[in-house]
This record gives C-alpha cells, sequence and structure tokens, in this order.
C-alpha cells in the first residue's frame, strides 16, 4: 500500500515538476509585492501619519525596493489630488514633496490649477444664485422670505460643474503623469 502524503508535500512535488520562475517572472512577482507596500504606505500617510514616517519606512528597504515602494507611494498620493479639497491636497502635497523635492514646480502648478477651479465655481455658484434670486423676484418673492438659496441642489449647477471640471480634470491627469515619473 503507498504511502500517505501531507497536501504540503502534494503541492511541493506539483511545484518541482513545474520548475523555477524565470527572471522577469521573479522580478515581476518582487516588484508586485512592494507595489503592494507602497499602496499601504500611502493609505497609512494619507490617515494621518507623518511625512517622516515614510522615508523612515523606506529606509528598510534595498535601492531597486525603495524605487518601486516609493514609485507606487507617489503614484497613490498623485491619485488622491482632487481640485475640490484643499486640505487633503496640502497634506498629499508634503508627502510627495517629501519623496520628491524635485517636484515643487508641478505641486505649484496644481496649487494654481485649484484656484482656478475653485474661482471658477465660485462664479458659476454666483451666477446660479442670481438666476434663482431673479426668478423668485419676477414671482415676486424678495427679501426674507427667500433666505440662503441652495445653489448645490440646482440641476443647472451639477450640470455647469460637470462641464466645468473636464479640462481642470484633463490638465490635472498630466501634472499627476508628470508627478509619477522617476
Amino acid at each position: 500500500m503507498g504511502e500517505i502524503k501531507s497536501a504540503w508535500e502534494i503541492a511541493q512535488a506539483k511545484a518541482a515538476k513545474l520548475g523555477k520562475l524565470s527572471a522577469e517572472e521573479e522580478r515581476q512577482q518582487r516588484e508586485e509585492q512592494f507595489s503592494h507596500i507602497g499602496i499601504a504606505i500611502a493609505q497609512r500617510y494619507l490617515s494621518h501619519w507623518n511625512p517622516q514616517n515614510i522615508q523612515a519606512e523606506l529606509s528598510q528597504y534595498s535601492s531597486e525596493e525603495k524605487l518601486v515602494v516609493t514609485r507606487t507611494i507617489l503614484s497613490e498620493l498623485a491619485q488622491t489630488i482632487d481640485l475640490r479639497s484643499q486640505n487633503t491636497f496640502e497634506r498629499t502635497a508634503k508627502g510627495i514633496l517629501s519623496l520628491k523635492p524635485e517636484a515643487k514646480g508641478t505641486i505649484e502648478q496644481i496649487r494654481e490649477l485649484s484656484r482656478e477651479y475653485e474661482q471658477d465655481e465660485r462664479k458659476i455658484s454666483e451666477d446660479i444664485e442670481a438666476k434663482v434670486k431673479e426668478m423668485l423676484h419676477q414671482l415676486r418673492i424678495s427679501g426674507s422670505a427667500i433666505g440662503g438659496i441652495n445653489v448645490e441642489a440646482n440641476q443647472e449647477w451639477h450640470q455647469s460643474l460637470q462641464e466645468l471640471a473636464q479640462p481642470f480634470q484633463e490638465r490635472l491627469g498630466a501634472l499627476r503623469t508628470e508627478l509619477c515619473r522617476a
């Protein structure tokens, strides 16, 4: 009667039959492994971590590993940049600059793009608010009966905002790509 093998022994035997990974496959596996580490570090940073913690984490890795982790962190941080959230942007910018000080010019371009977007969004809101007030005035509703107008509840505001956002998002996408370049 044959010997009973454990699942581990069976798996080892099958693995031996498959052979070893090629150098390229091993590199891809290592890169994927260290990409996951980079994602985790970026997420911890965004959850109120200090930029010095990023550097401390990176010091644990060899230069090749550090390159993959850094590239992934930069990519993750760049993807979180949102033109409508200045607080998140400032935090993200500090993290990016701690890894890539030479990105200061790109960060400034994004900051300026964010300001432009904010101004244009404010103008759209003011225009729509004025239209609503005019419409209410024509209906003979005015004064304290109006109160605050919630332009964000207006469908026209949402549509205008989407139209406004598209060219800004395209420009932001190009700047994000620039941030991620090695």
